[in-house]
């Protein structure tokens, strides 16, 4: 890969897993099953402007919940696969869904079930707090961790040097 600054301004859609990516990754389970997840607003901010400028987003999940599909939906976020076994089969379709290739997109995940769909894309991004191993193939890891604005950090990065991000 080239230098990171230029590889991002060729990004065209982004790709996120949601535990320890939106979330820190923990999941508290109320007396009635439902499990409830903290997000950043910040991040959400980010995704809302990634959005209103055009870029496909796609979340791909081993998660599941009503929770989760109403806060990425609230952010206007269309391509939503929940519950996936296969990370991989999903960021296919979501390729062929968008009309972006593989070659144009941005992939953060935080552990190994994400490696083979970041190794398929131009970039791979990872939170401070991702395991080891997914440190070990991304091209960058965010300085902030699951939960706590790695999402706002990459997605402003990208925007930025796409002139995309907001103007005083």
């Amino acid at each position: 890969m080239g230098n990171f600054k230029e590889e991002i301004a060729r990004i065209r859609a982004f790709v996120f897993d949601v535990d320890g990516v939106f979330t820190d990754a923990r999941i508290l389970i109320t007396p009635s099953g439902e499990f409830l997840r903290e997000y950043n607003m910040r991040d959400g901010l980010a995704v809302v402007r990634a959005i209103q400028k055009g870029y496909p987003i796609a979340i791909i999940s081993g998660g599941r919940g009503n929770q989760l599909r109403q806060r990425m939906e609230g952010l206007g976020i269309r391509h939503i696969y929940m519950g996936q076994e296969s990370k991989m089969e999903a960021l296919l379709h979501f390729a062929a869904e968008s009309g972006v290739p593989l070659e144009e997109m941005l992939y953060m995940g935080d552990d190994v079930p994400d490696i083979e769909p970041m190794r398929a894309v131009r970039i791979a991004v990872a939170p401070s707090d991702a395991d080891s191993m997914v440190k070990g193939v991304v091209h960058y890891v965010s300085a902030f961790g699951g939960g706590r604005g790695c999402v706002r950090d990459i997605v402003e990065q990208v925007l930025r040097a796409r002139g995309d991000w907001f103007t005083c």
